[in-house]
């Protein structure tokens, strides 16, 4: 993958040959210069490289070339893949990291419930811990887990995420990814109280992405924290399209909205504070 416009690829970032060691110490992030005066990103989720009867193979190709086509129009600065990466396993998150070695940015990934790796081995493949805190000048991106080698539905850390957030309390922005929902607002999300009152209590939070549910491409709002779901660009169920998230975060502004993997940009959403 190639370095971040402007700086070197950030600790955490896979991809980059030197990059270095990554930290799941939330008072420890590495600072990045920032790419430009805004941030964009894209987001995807569920890809499940290997599931039977489904041609994974083909999804994973296809969100690679659509992110990448997206990025030669405009530069993408980093893409987080927040998801069920692989259906099983460390051959086959192997496997899925050498078809996301080809995007052309600087890429983040969280453990989804099936991917069913040990800690050790997640961080033996993607060379960052699951809990991770990646910053690219005053903005930062909080990596919480919810899952282990079991494939459980886990709330994130809240411990760790209040310790990471209140780390971040001078940035100017931050955005949170964690696979599963904290709320039983979906069928198969989690009731994680402790959690929403972590991110509520946080005022540069600007917005936390969730996968899982293959059938939510919109937004869900508590305690005035907006929790975007992202589709699926693979498996066997969901939303009708196969899609990822475009992120762009200005001053005092989000926009985001789903763009398919054929291309087709969906309605969005626009935040102001």
């Amino acid at each position: 993958c190639a370095p971040v416009p402007g700086g070197p690829t950030p600790s955490g970032a896979t991809g980059g040959a030197s990059a270095p060691p990554a930290t799941n110490s939330p008072t420890a992030a590495t600072t990045t210069p920032a790419a430009s005066a805004g941030l964009r990103l894209v987001t995807a989720s569920d890809g499940h490289l290997g599931e039977p009867g489904t041609d994974s193979r083909r999804f994973l190709e296809e969100l690679v070339d659509a992110v990448n086509t997206l990025h030669a129009t405009a530069p993408v600065d980093i893409a987080v893949l927040n998801d069920d990466i692989g259906q099983g396993g460390a051959a086959l998150l192997r496997e899925a990291k050498k078809g996301l070695d080809r995007l052309e940015m600087p890429y983040l990934v969280t453990q989804g419930n099936h991917d069913e790796v040990s800690a050790a081995d997640w961080e033996d493949i993607w060379g960052a811990p699951g809990d991770q805190v990646y910053r690219l000048g005053r903005r930062s991106l909080v990596l919480a887990n919810t899952s282990n080698e079991a494939g459980d539905y886990l709330c994130a850390d809240q411990d760790w995420l209040a310790q990471a957030l209140s780390g971040e309390a001078g940035q100017q922005d931050v955005l949170v990814f964690m696979h599963i929902t904290p709320n039983t607002w979906t069928k198969w999300g989690i009731a994680c109280p402790g959690v929403r009152r972590v991110l509520a209590g946080a005022p540069n939070v600007r917005a936390v992405f969730n996968g899982h549910d293959h059938d939510q491409g919109g937004v869900k709002v508590d305690e005035g924290v907006h929790y975007f779901f992202d589709a699926h660009y693979g498996g066997h169920w969901g939303t009708s399209y196969r899609a990822f998230r475009l992120v762009e975060l200005g001053e005092g502004h989000l926009g985001t909205r789903l763009v398919t993997t054929t291309g087709e940009r969906r309605s969005g959403d626009d935040l102001r504070w």
